[in-house]
C-alpha cells in the first residue's frame, strides 16, 4: 500500500540510530517496508525492514536534495510513500490505523494526492472536505501547500512537484508556488479532531536546523534512555525572524536562474 520514506542524507548518518530506535518505539508494525534516502552509506536497524537507497552511488556529480529524493522515489515500487525526515524523532506510538484508513482512501479516490498528518505542515487555510469529516482541504491560498513534514503523498505526484536544482527549504516555497497553478487535491487531517494530545504523527516539527541540534532534543533523548554527543553538532541559535528571511533572500539571489524560476513557478 505504502512505503515509508525517510528521506535523509551521509552528512546525517549520526541521526540514523537515534531516529530508527524510536522508530521501533513507536511504530508497532515492524514488518512495514522502510526505505532510507541514503547518498553512498547503507544503514540496517535489526527487527525493521530497512532498504537504504544509496542515490547517489555511481553517479561522478554529486546530487541535490531534490536529485537524491527523485532517485530514491523512483526506486520505490508503491503508489504511496509515507515521508519523514531523519530528524523527526518520535515521542508517542504512531496511529498506525489512522493512516492506513488515509492511504486506502488515497488508493479508492486517486484524486486524492496529499494527506498532510501532523498540526505543524500546512498552514491555514483549510476548508472541511465533504466526504469525510476527519480530513480538511487543504486551500490554495495556504502557506507551505507543499510541505516537507510527514504526510502520505501520492509517489507520482510528489516527484512531479520536484526540480532537481532544488533544495528542500526551496522545493516548500516553489513547489507551493506550483501547487497554486494545478487542481491536485491535497488534503491534511483535521487539526480540531486530531489536536496537539492526540496527533497523528508526534514529533518535534525538526530536530536539527542548519545542522545544528534544536535546544530540547537532548531532554528528548535523556528520557528515552539514547546517548548522544551533541557537541559535535552544537546546537541552534534562534534568531530574529526578519534576519532570517533576509538570509533566505540572500541565497537565492546568490542563483539568480533559481530565483526567477521559483518566481515564474515552474
Amino acid at each position: 500500500m505504502y512505503t515509508i520514506l525517510i528521506n535523509s542524507s551521509d552528512g546525517f548518518e549520526d541521526c540514523w540510530d537515534p531516529f530508527f530506535w524510536l522508530f521501533y518505539k513507536y511504530w508497532e508494525d515492524h514488518s512495514t517496508l522502510i526505505m532510507l534516502n541514503t547518498e553512498k552509506k547503507t544503514f540496517t536497524f535489526n527487527g525493521l525492514n530497512i532498504i537504504s537507497s544509496q542515490s547517489n552511488l555511481g553517479i561522478d556529480h554529486h546530487l541535490t536534495w531534490s536529485g537524491c529524493l527523485i532517485n530514491a522515489l523512483k526506486a520505490i515500487k508503491t503508489p504511496l510513500v509515507l515521508y519523514f525526515q531523519e530528524d523527526y524523532f518520535l515521542e508517542k506510538p504512531v496511529l498506525i490505523d489512522i493512516i492506513n484508513e488515509f492511504a486506502k482512501l488515497m488508493l479508492k479516490d486517486n484524486s486524492i494526492k496529499y494527506i498532510g498528518l501532523t498540526n505543524s505542515g500546512n498552514l491555514r487555510s483549510f476548508k472541511e472536505w465533504s466526504k469525510e469529516h476527519s480530513l480538511w482541504e487543504v486551500s490554495k491560498e495556504s502557506r507551505y501547500r507543499i510541505s516537507t513534514q510527514c504526510a502520505l503523498w501520492d509517489r507520482e505526484t510528489l516527484i512531479s512537484y520536484l526540480r532537481p536544482e532544488e533544495n528542500g527549504w526551496m522545493f516548500e516555497i516553489f513547489g507551493t508556488r506550483r501547487s497554486k497553478k494545478r487542481n491536485d487535491l491535497f488534503l491534511t487531517a483535521n487539526q480540531d479532531l486530531f489536536n496537539n494530545e492526540n496527533q497523528i504523527v508526534f514529533y518535534q516539527p525538526t530536530g536539527i536546523i542548519k545542522g545544528k541540534w534544536l535546544k530540547t532534543i537532548p531532554f528528548l533523548f535523556e528520557k528515552e534512555g539514547l546517548k548522544m554527543d551533541f557537541s559535535k553538532r552544537g546546537f541552534y541559535v534562534e534568531r530574529n525572524p526578519f534576519f532570517r528571511k533576509i538570509e533566505t533572500f540572500a541565497k537565492l539571489l546568490k542563483n539568480r536562474r533559481l530565483l526567477f524560476n521559483g518566481l515564474r513557478g515552474l
